[in-house]
């Protein structure tokens, strides 16, 4: 896969005829894969290549920066998704200010003198200024500069729009099982390990901790869950925390994860956390002992769950 981060780049490049998959693609999730592999369709049978065109930042960190929500993906994350798809060329760059000016009818002249023969999008996409363009008139204007525009529906299930806020607010709610079924994989966050309190190491179930308060990601609801880390090219089965550990008053948001049948520290490791199940809500408990009873349940049913 070509990646292409900034327009710069373009004046040097001469793209193959291609098909543009256009969208934010902030998660990548079933509705945008309809989108790209309705596009790579298009892209096999007319003999061109696949374009993604999409923004390295959110649009709204230009136009109302109070506005923009947590990440389902983070950058590197996405490339790899998309590169999995099949993308020959992802147009990974940052919304502007300058692109926030640009009109609708420049946006598809930008498209055109740089090869795009076809564009597919949702049919809730917009684009150019203020978001002014919406699918009614890039299928009006689409054709004036040579394209034939594909428009997708948007996805349901379970009654509800597969759709990035929808997903934000299924994982805020705990609910991860439902997330990866609309991400079309298991919801990740990523993050460096950190001290903790080493309660968990003086109680026989040792963590690995990352600070949530300084997190970017969506954050699930407090709870334990059942989930798996992924450390370089190993993963492990493991019990996870998200919380502020009540039961010793902490304040800080963190997500605390007890790697099975795993020796060692991780301090200063970037780690990849996969949330599978939903366990049971954070209690506080009366002493240690109650609280390691119930992690050795927690820790048995998490077994069986894998």
């Amino acid at each position: 896969m070509k990646t292409i981060t900034n327009v710069e780049q373009l004046k040097n490049l001469q793209l193959a005829p291609c098909v543009v998959a256009l969208g934010t693609f902030d998660g990548v999730h079933l509705g945008h894969c309809d989108v790209i592999n309705t596009a790579k369709s298009y892209a096999q049978s007319h003999n061109l290549e696949l374009m993604v065109f999409t923004f390295s930042n959110h649009p709204l960190s230009e136009i109302k920066g109070a506005l923009v929500p947590p990440l389902l993906l983070d950058n590197k994350n996405k490339e790899k998704v998309l590169e999995n798809l099949g993308v020959d060329i992802l147009l990974n760059i940052p919304f502007t200010e300058e692109l926030s000016q640009l009109s609708g009818l420049n946006f598809l002249k930008f498209l055109s003198i740089n090869n795009v023969r076809a564009i597919v999008v949702g049919a809730n996409y917009s684009y150019g200024h203020m978001g002014r363009g919406d699918v009614h008139s890039l299928q009006t204007d689409g054709p004036k500069f040579g394209f034939e525009v594909l428009v997708r529906k948007l996805i349901k299930l379970n009654g509800a729009v597969v759709s990035s806020t929808n997903i934000r607010n299924i994982i805020n709610e705990g609910n991860v099982e439902m997330a990866a079924m609309m991400l079309g994989r298991v919801y990740s966050i990523q993050g460096i390990v950190v001290h903790g309190d080493e309660r968990g190491r003086s109680i026989g179930f040792p963590t690995a901790n990352i600070n949530l308060a300084k997190s970017k990601f969506v954050l699930p609801a407090s709870g334990v869950y059942a989930g798996k880390v992924v450390v370089g090219d190993k993963v492990y089965i493991a019990l996870l925390n998200v919380g502020n550990n009540p039961t010793f008053d902490k304040k800080e948001l963190n997500l605390e994860a007890h790697l099975l049948n795993f020796k060692g520290d991780l301090y200063g490791e970037e780690i990849s956390v996969e949330f599978y199940y939903r366990v049971r809500d954070e209690i506080k408990f009366n002493d240690i002992e109650e609280l390691k009873a119930q992690i050795m349940k927690d820790k048995e049913e998490i077994e069986g769950l894998f």
